[in-house]
């Protein structure tokens, strides 16, 4: 009985305690309730191709961060003062949900503005990087004939350096990159001015970070330096600038590597033959060398212009073979060498793998690879045609 009728007294202070004073005055101590924070206004999208650029107005306060998400995921944390922001690849075909936040300095975030996208799609083109005014200005027979030929391909535009820059990837993803002239000198500071600026290579990189694909192609495969696929002190140097001159056999791309080493060696043999920028072509044997290749350009006029890595120099490091050496250093394949090698000697065109911080590449320096033969029509002329369609098809 007593302790019913403690319960019964503690039950009466409490509803007589209620209607004294209002339950409502009393609050759990330490509570801060959270402010109306001011938030972004004027939210806009700008869509172009598969880029989307938001601008808003900020509002006045004490603000530490302004936070953009893409479909409530994390958000990318942008400075105090930030109005625009530009978003590259976006998704295509589906609406896409941006938000913006603004954060402030006493750790709270406003509430979020949105505004909603549908980027519609885009099939990705191939750009061909063009150092004139036109094709025909080019100062270059074998650019000029690469350059017209290019332009006449479907999904393909030309693109000038200084408009690099402005390019995204995801509409245009692979550019090639041509140089193939007499008397140039050895070295990538050598190639064309507007190619080799401080603008340009930084543009190409941003580019290539972003997603973006290369093809160099002939003296261009010396701008694997200033692109970061290889270090300095492993540039091109098996290099030509001549007039050239006539012969008679076949110049033709061997895809064996290390030919002799199929048996009983401790050095690899490399069967590229059936990488993707082969597909359709076919490999044949006319100079008789015992062994299949695919020709390049025939008999007649042609410019010695190779542009390649001497992979001897190198050696082997802890690899079996300086084609390994190369390869791991470089985190490429080697996809070709000189017709004639049966050995490991020469990385004629080479693939580079992407990572974080680049995008793919192939770069192909071999003097067979030459598009206009100066002495009449080149037997061989589809081979070089379906190579470069492969090549760009693939690094899409």
């Amino acid at each position: 009985m007593k302790r019913i009728s403690l319960y019964l007294t503690v039950v009466v202070a409490l509803v007589l305690g209620c209607s004294l004073h209002s339950c409502s005055d009393f609050e759990p101590t330490g509570y801060d309730p959270v402010p109306v924070l001011a938030k972004a206004t004027n939210l806009t999208a700008e869509v172009s191709g598969r880029t989307v650029t938001l601008s808003w107005a900020l509002p006045q306060g004490d603000i530490q961060a302004v936070w953009v998400s893409r479909d409530g995921g994390n958000p990318t944390v942008l400075p105090a003062d930030a109005t625009t922001f530009t978003l590259k690849g976006q998704p295509m075909d589906k609406e896409i949900l941006y938000t913006v936040k603004v954060a402030y300095a006493d750790g709270h975030v406003s509430e979020g503005i949105s505004t909603k996208v549908t980027i519609p799609f885009v099939e990705s083109k191939v750009g061909f990087v063009l150092l004139a005014d036109s094709p025909e200005a080019l100062p270059d027979d074998d650019e000029q004939a690469a350059a017209k030929w290019f332009a006449a391909q479907p999904n393909t535009v030309l693109v000038r350096p200084s408009e690099i820059a402005s390019l995204d990837p995801a509409t245009v993803s692979v550019l090639w990159i041509m140089v193939d002239r007499v008397g140039l000198p050895l070295g990538w500071e050598n190639l064309p001015a507007e190619l080799v600026s401080e603008e340009t290579i930084a543009a190409l990189r941003e580019y290539s970070a972003n997603g973006g694909s290369f093809y160099l192609s002939n003296h261009a495969t010396q701008l694997s330096v200033p692109l970061g696929y290889t270090p300095e002190n492993m540039n091109p140097t098996v290099y030509g600038n001549g007039m050239g001159g006539s012969g008679t056999d076949v110049w033709v791309l061997q895809a064996y590597l290390g030919w002799d080493f199929r048996e009983g060696s401790d050095q690899g043999f490399y069967d590229r033959t059936t990488h993707d920028i082969y597909k359709g072509l076919t490999f044949e044997d006319p100079n008789n060398y015992g062994y299949p290749n695919l020709p390049l350009i025939g008999p007649g006029e042609r410019e010695d212009h190779n542009c390649l890595w001497d992979c001897n120099i190198y050696g082997r490091g802890a690899y079996p073979d300086v084609i390994k050496n190369f390869e791991v250093t470089t985190n490429s394949l080697v996809l070709a060498t000189w017709g004639h090698v049966r050995d490991h000697c020469v990385a004629a065109m080479v693939e580079f793998y992407a990572d974080d911080t680049r995008g793919r590449c192939i770069a192909n320096g071999l003097a067979a690879y030459e598009w206009n033969q100066n002495s009449g029509a080149n037997l061989y002329q589809g081979n070089i045609e379906g190579l470069t369609t492969n090549i760009l098809n693939y690094l899409k």
